[in-house]
């Protein structure tokens, strides 16, 4: 990713600017509030999965990018399921990350039970997904109740118009709802 000059939070948490559009893929719907709590809330589970809902996205952005075949996955290094002894990594001020390459396809096989596709035990969604033209980020911090995609107008409209997921529009500047 192109250097940011952002505190750490913002980085991890919302991710890159620069794009012409954001919006954010929401797990669970918004607060109704301003500290609300998600334990007095009973949400409906039986939507897709937070790994599903992501891909939904990536089928879209697959389309704006000139390298689907380069792509890049950030993997938050402060998992104790995941076993990596050595791996190239990067790193933002209180986050370290572990980093792939590979296909925009290899997503479907992120968290595989297969474990020669992926030896490293129980995994989490990436942290980050980009692809090397760097047309569009998907941010996806582990304390958020969503992830955050940066792109170009088109490519966002497309997302926000996909009735499989919740989205939502997203203002970079703008601090959106968090659960407490």
């Amino acid at each position: 990713m192109t250097e940011q000059h952002l505190p750490w939070y913002r980085l991890a948490g919302r991710g890159p600017v620069g794009f012409d559009k954001y919006a954010r893929v929401n797990f669970i719907p918004d607060p109704s509030f301003p500290g609300q709590s998600t334990s007095n809330v009973e949400f409906d589970q039986g939507g897709i999965s937070e790994l599903a809902q992501i891909g939904v996205a990536l089928e879209t952005l697959s389309r704006y990018t000139t390298t689907p075949d380069k792509c890049y996955f950030a993997l938050w290094d402060g998992w104790d399921s995941i076993t990596i002894s050595s791996w190239p990594n990067f790193k933002i001020p209180n986050r370290d990350y572990w980093l792939f390459r590979g296909t925009l396809a290899d997503y479907q096989d992120w968290n595989s039970d297969d474990s020669e596709r992926w030896p490293y035990g129980d995994s989490p969604d990436p942290a980050f997904i980009w692809p090397a033209d760097e047309s569009w980020c998907i941010t996806n911090d582990v304390d958020p109740h969503f992830a955050t995609v940066g792109a170009s107008i088109r490519a966002i409209d497309e997302i926000l118009a996909d009735p499989r997921i919740e989205t939502v529009l997203d203002d970079p500047d703008i601090e959106p709802p968090y659960w407490t």
